[in-house]
């Protein structure tokens, strides 16, 4: 199940012409597994994260008394998906996120970082080198 266990890896792929995206192996995801789909706080990438831990986020800035947090986490979340038989996703409906047909994934232990642009991938994949 997704997030039961730390995702590391990366892979390009695109969506095919329904509009539709495999979700890679390695990050764990199994048919009926909901996504959410979650726009980053810096706005050039998007990620998928488990809808468990926005739910476990939400109750946390709830107990810490923390109310801005928690709109700043809900009003990033645009969507929720449910994973089909082929591990796949619908992207279709999504139109805010103006994706083009190329994706890059990266898995940052607890969530799934997508960038619709090569350069956007790189950039991070830099950042991270440069803050090891």
């Amino acid at each position: 199940m997704f997030g039961d266990k730390a995702i590391l890896g990366n892979r390009e792929t695109k969506l095919d012409e329904r509009g539709r995206m495999i979700i890679p192996k390695f990050t764990g995801v199994e048919e009926n597994d909901q996504l959410v789909i979650q726009k980053s706080y810096i706005g050039n990438f998007y990620m998928i994260v488990n809808l468990t831990d926005i739910k476990n986020k939400v109750k946390r800035f709830e107990d810490l008394n923390k109310e801005f947090l928690k709109e700043r986490l809900l009003s990033s979340v645009v969507g929720v998906v449910k994973v089909d038989k082929q591990n796949r996703i619908f992207f279709k409906d999504f139109k805010n996120f103006a994706i083009e047909r190329k994706l890059f994934f990266h898995g940052s232990l607890d969530s799934l970082q997508v960038f619709k642009r090569e350069q956007d991938y790189l950039d991070h994949v830099e950042h991270i080198k440069k803050n090891r």
